[in-house]
């Protein structure tokens, strides 16, 4: 039974791909971060079934970032307070979820993420992807998820595609 959970879970990392790369091709930075909570529900299953509790906690965290930056960007709002706040509960949850030393990549690369994540141009968000999805994809290799992998490699790609294609369109 353990087995089948394992697969499952790694072919829901298939389907957060999906997500992951159309989210990167958005416009606005409320469709970003709606098909970016998306990808994050779908990846804590994918994280907790193969048994990869970090990486499950911190996109936890990340679903209401994503809610809270959603809110908070329709009311105009750019504080760096709330950034703040839930990159300290990222390190905190970071902490009490250790699973080993490549744990750091995953949650400094989702803190880094959670405050670039605050900038209201996409373009800043794609930008920040470049520095981000290289240290989760650290924590990916070595926690064996092989979706999580290959979406910070795509998600990589995406980002760069993403770029150039919106700096052509304006």
């Amino acid at each position: 039974m353990e087995e089948i959970i394992y697969i499952a879970g790694q072919g829901l990392g298939i389907v957060a791909i999906a997500l992951g790369f159309l989210s990167y091709q958005m416009h606005t930075q409320k469709q970003l971060l709606l098909m970016q909570t998306a990808t994050a529900i779908v990846f804590c299953l994918h994280y907790l079934m193969i048994g990869a509790i970090s990486g499950m906690a911190l996109n936890i965290v990340n679903i209401f970032r994503n809610v809270v930056y959603y809110y908070r960007n329709q009311k105009g709002s750019n504080g760096k307070l709330i950034p703040i706040l839930f990159a300290i509960l990222l390190g905190v949850i970071g902490i009490f979820t250790w699973e080993a030393w490549y744990s750091i990549f995953v949650f400094l690369g989702l803190i880094i993420n959670t405050l670039c994540m605050s900038f209201s141009d996409p373009q800043n968000v794609r930008k920040s992807i470049l520095v981000t999805s290289p240290m989760v994809l650290i924590y990916d290799a070595f926690a064996l998820s092989i979706g999580g992998m290959i979406y910070e490699s795509v998600a990589i790609v995406s980002s760069v595609i993403g770029i150039l294609r919106n700096k052509k369109n304006k």
